[in-house]
């Protein structure tokens, strides 16, 4: 039973690792990036990028009423499995790894590990 219970553990953690990491879309660039996609009027897309740039953060802001944006940003998005039927703003791409709404500590976060 023991046995049966770390396999579970291993399979599950895995598997996490996997969903995380594994179906992650290629790179929008070359070297490391925060690319935000979000509209002016959004007071979380405000926040978000003015977080970045308070942490001295270089970002690329796209605006996602823009058709190819918002059609090339759901084809990433779907990608690793986020519907993209109805979402909140900002969506944050940090080197392939995309998070609806974050919080910029995540952001943070996930861009020093990439650098």
């Amino acid at each position: 039973m023991k046995n049966i219970i770390i396999i579970a553990i291993v399979f599950f953690g895995g598997f996490q690792m996997w969903e995380r990491y594994g179906n992650s879309p290629v790179p929008i660039f070359d070297e490391p990036y925060v690319a935000v996609y979000g509209r002016n009027s959004c007071g979380f897309t405000k926040r978000m990028i003015s977080g970045l740039e308070s942490e001295g953060i270089n970002y690329h802001y796209f605006i996602i009423d823009d058709k190819s944006i918002a059609s090339d940003l759901h084809s990433r998005m779907e990608s690793v499995g986020i519907s993209t039927r109805r979402y909140n703003l900002p969506v944050v791409d940090v080197n392939g790894d995309i998070s609806v709404r974050p919080k910029l500590k995540d952001v943070l976060s996930d861009f020093d590990e990439v650098l």
